[in-house]
């Protein structure tokens, strides 16, 4: 008796854990979906607890990457194994409850994210190439030579050094091509546009003045926000990149702020900071070391989220080597053809830290810092296929899945009920146990339940069963010999033990073998089956057999 207490004892304890494990879960998909997003900002630890659901279930993105091979060496054979561990690693660090990410041919990976709701940060972090880069930002003297080269263009203004007038015969010439062109072939749309010509319905027609569109704040150049579209064209136009080739300004490079500033406020009015950049870097991302976003404590970004950077030992002497030899210089920070920071070389910097700040979110600042640790992709990849699955595709599943159960349930209960009487209804309890401390122990684990990990609790519903169904055959059988009804069931699950382990430690290796080699849903299967197997064995050999031991025991008949 006192053996038997010791043992309810530990089932009492198993319920009590399996009801802590599955209340996080409970509460959660209880709440309304703007309330779980709210958990999801707030209290992102919270969902560490609960039990998550695939793709299939809650819904989520599928991106289907291509790598492009145009800037490869013919060489770069290992490129698709790189890209999928950069891209893996950083599927890990945004913190996806059971991706899934399977590689496709020789140049395509398959991703899929469930219950990702910010679809945008998800794309760019996974196929951003991510180049960071740091640029020597060059003295006003030149920048305003560049801008004085780029005006006398844009406005074809007359100038007397011999650069203009080589750069004013060149026009001439095409202009003179192009109109003959146009005379040639009917004025079509290509000799038009040679000739300088533009849509009337175009709205970025070519300034009159590029100085009319700029402006200065200090000593850095701005342009509002409404008028950035219409510099950078200004900017990428072939006449315009000839004319400061030709006067030996090519190998510099003008590059947005990543960041607008309003510098009144209450102002509707913003403004964006435009960098002339020697166009060559002095170091790029791969001398980073480690990446991590916080919030800044002082200056004049203070309370606003930065990404502070650790060099590796390389790049700690080339960042002491660059600082020391351009003291009173600002060195501009660079992130795919954007400058977050260009902070000022007071002195000579060793240690190998920096920072990128700017205008952007803790959480974007999260992002920033997944992919500079994850390192740069080798070769830019194309989403060639996206698909997002909607939650009420998955509440569909889920309510199917569920029927399903429901109904197999239903039949058991009825040949449980019918044919075993009693003990089926103790058969049944322990089988209830069974499915909530699979939940639990998935919960406990972050696993993710799928739609394939429904079908298999289901096929759990049977197989549990089924353990029952040999251990009361044994025990009539026991009982038919004329032995007491202790002494049966005792009988009863000893000769049943082995036949129902190597039923399912066959079944357990099978499980693991999916869950090795498996990907996606098999996974998902696989995972639901082994705890379930695990959870049958203690419910089947343990609570059945201790329920019947303490009801049966003082009976003279079993109801069986």
């Amino acid at each position: 008796m006192k053996n038997t207490g010791f043992r309810f004892g530990i089932l009492i304890a198993v319920i009590a854990v399996t009801v802590v494990l599955l209340v996080p879960s409970f509460q959660f998909y209880s709440k309304s979906e703007e309330a779980q997003e709210q958990i999801r900002k707030d209290n992102p630890g919270k969902l560490r607890r609960i039990l998550n659901l695939g793709l299939d279930l809650q819904g989520g993105m599928r991106l289907v990457l291509e790598i492009d091979r145009s800037k490869l060496d013919a060489n770069d054979k290992d490129v698709i194994d790189r890209a999928y561990a950069i891209i893996e690693n950083r599927i890990n660090q945004l913190g996806v409850a059971e991706p899934v990410l399977q590689k496709q041919g020789r140049d395509r990976i398959i991703v899929e994210l469930p219950g990702i709701k910010d679809e945008r940060v998800a794309k760019d972090i996974i196929g951003r190439t991510a180049q960071l880069e740091f640029n020597l930002v060059r003295d006003d003297a030149a920048r305003e030579r560049a801008i004085s080269i780029i005006e006398s263009t844009v406005s074809g203004k007359a100038d007397t050094s011999a650069e203009a007038k080589d750069a004013e015969a060149t026009d001439e010439r095409e202009k003179a091509e192009a109109q003959l062109a146009d005379k040639l072939f009917g004025g079509s749309e290509t000799a038009g546009a040679q000739a300088g010509e533009t849509e009337s319905d175009d709205p970025f027609r070519p300034a009159s003045s590029f100085r009319s569109l700029i402006g200065y704040m200090g000593e850095a150049v701005v342009v509002r926000q409404e008028d950035v579209r219409k510099v950078d064209e200004i900017l990428k136009r072939d006449d315009v990149r000839k004319a400061l080739d030709r006067a030996g300004l090519g190998g510099n490079v003008f590059l947005w702020s990543n960041e607008t500033v309003t510098p009144e406020r209450g102002s509707s009015t913003s403004y964006k900071f435009l960098y002339y950049l020697k166009a060559a870097p002095e170091m790029r991302g791969s001398v980073i070391k480690n990446a991590t976003a916080a919030i800044d404590q002082s200056g004049r970004n203070a309370g606003r989220a930065k990404v502070d950077i650790e060099m590796n030992s390389k790049g700690s002497r080339d960042f002491t080597r660059v600082t020391g030899a351009n003291i009173n210089k600002q060195l501009a920070i660079v992130l795919d053809e954007t400058v977050y920071s260009a902070p000022r070389i007071i002195s000579r910097i060793s240690g190998g830290r920096a920072e990128i700040t700017g205008s952007y979110t803790l959480e974007e600042a999260k992002a920033l810092a997944i992919i500079l640790r994850a390192g740069a992709l080798p070769a830019p990849v194309n989403i060639v296929e996206e698909r997002t699955v909607g939650p009420s595709l998955g509440q569909d599943a889920i309510q199917k899945g569920l029927l399903a159960g429901a109904i197999g349930t239903a039949f058991i209960v009825m040949f449980m009920l019918i044919y075993y009487r009693f003990s089926g209804l103790i058969a049944l309890f322990a089988l209830a146990i069974n499915i909530a401390v699979v939940l639990a122990a998935m919960a406990a684990v972050n696993a993710t339940l799928t739609l394939p990990g429904i079908a298999g609790l289901i096929l759990l519903v049977g197989m549990g069963i089924d353990a029952n169904v040999i251990i009361f055959e044994r025990i009539k059988e026991e009982a038919a010999l004329g032995k007491t009804v202790r002494s049966s069931i005792d009988s009863g699950y000893q000769n049943a033990l082995s036949t129902i382990l190597d039923s399912n430690i066959t079944t357990l290796f099978v499980a693991f073998i999916l869950l090795w080699k498996g990907t996606g849903p098999i996974r998902g299967f696989a995972i639901t089956l082994i705890f379930g197997i695990s959870a049958s064995l203690f419910t089947a050999l343990f609570v059945a057999k201790l329920i019947m031991t303490a009801i049966f025991q003082k009976k003279a008949k079993l109801s069986i």
